[in-house]
């Protein structure tokens, strides 16, 4: 029996507010649930579960028909789904009273419930949440029937305030699988029967990495059945860090060259977090407006230092504020001291100012 797992799926989302690519962002999101459905005929899956969030927030009727739309592409393969902390179930709302295609099976109830497949010798497993947090561990203590059927569990939490999940208790549960949803970070556990899909899309720039869902397959073996896990690339667009070593030659110019070399390597249509370390020339500010213009960049560190010779401004300012300011953040004479980031910065800002405005004359800033 083979089947695809996902989970995350944030509908609705609109990413990167405020940036020129939102709305891209959004229909990203929407496409890649599209490729989803299209994976599955591909893939010639026996079933289809979704382990919570698929939507964002509540979803509007509009937005219930859309997916349930999409689900009807596939008649043939079962939907199985669970509402998340997200998209919890509220009394009266879209959500709660929506009929879904005849291929789509709701585990809409607060407790345990189940769908069983005759024809694939599976049942799935699972509950909705009807409350944004749950603090108690619910699926510590569940176990699966021994009936000769595959058994799946569908679940949706695994940190301190939605559903904490004790792993090894999952995995002497006796469930054939556990289809977890929540954590937006793929990991997979053949051994522990256990797979976390993460964010089929990246949902803000923290989720770095690749993106897409568990393909799976149970055959007959052991009590719970043999299990294989392969995770599945599918996301159309990512977050990738990008790290530049400054030198004392780099100037705007040859920066932007550099990060336009970068973007298009890894792909124009990717959001790019940049961070610059290294010394440059003190003469020398990096325009952030205009280094922005280079890609799309979400957001922009600079981390680099001016590249003072500072044995030498200890020399020829030892008997006037410059060479005081720097004695009072360096006693032994060595930037090595400023391990501090925050303090490091203020000593550069400090040093640019007192030298843009020494009087040569008077020896004085």
């Amino acid at each position: 029996m083979k089947f695809i797992h996902t989970a995350d799926i944030h509908l609705g989302c609109q990413p990167d507010r405020g940036f020129p690519w939102s709305k891209e962002r959004s229909l990203d999101i929407l496409s890649t649930f599209r490729n989803l459905i299209g994976a599955c005929l591909k893939e010639k899956a026996d079933l289809l579960l979704v382990a919570g969030d698929l939507f964002h927030r509540q979803p509007t009727p509009a937005e219930l028909k859309e997916a349930n739309a999409l689900f009807s592409n596939i008649p043939d393969i079962p939907v199985v789904l669970i509402a998340g902390n997200h998209d919890c179930i509220r009394t009266g709302s879209s959500l709660a009273e929506f009929s879904w295609a005849p291929n789509v099976f709701f585990l809409s109830g607060e407790e345990l419930d189940t769908v069983t497949f005759p024809a694939l010798k599976t049942t799935v497993h699972g509950f909705s949440y009807h409350t944004r947090e749950i603090n108690e561990p619910l699926y510590d203590n569940l176990t699966a029937p021994q009936d000769g059927n595959f058994h799946i569990l569908l679940a949706h939490g695994g940190d301190e305030t939605h559903i904490p999940i004790d792993k090894k208790k999952l995995a002497s549960s006796g469930f054939s699988y556990t289809a977890l949803g929540h954590i937006h970070k793929p990991e997979l556990s053949a051994a522990g029967r256990y797979g976390v899909p993460g964010s089929l899309s990246p949902i803000d720039m923290t989720e770095t990495g690749a993106h897409g869902y568990i393909l799976g397959e149970l055959s007959p073996g052991t009590k719970a059945g043999n299990l294989r896990l392969r995770f599945v690339p599918l996301s159309s667009r990512t977050y990738i860090p990008c790290q530049v070593k400054v030198t004392e030659k780099t100037t705007n110019q040859t920066l932007f060259q550099t990060l336009s070399k970068f973007i298009e390597q890894y792909g124009p249509s990717n959001i790019y977090k940049v961070v610059l370390n290294g010394k440059r020339d003190p003469d020398i500010l990096f325009n952030e407006e205009y280094l922005r213009t280079s890609g799309r960049i979400i957001s922009f560190r600079d981390d680099t230092a001016p590249a003072y010779n500072m044995a030498a401004l200890q020399k020829n300012h030892r008997n006037d504020i410059i060479g005081d300011y720097i004695d009072s953040f360096l006693p032994d004479g060595s930037e090595d001291t400023l391990t501090d980031p925050i303090r490091r910065l203020a000593f550069y800002y400090g040093l640019d100012a007192l030298l843009s405005n020494f009087d040569t004359d008077t020896g004085e800033s």
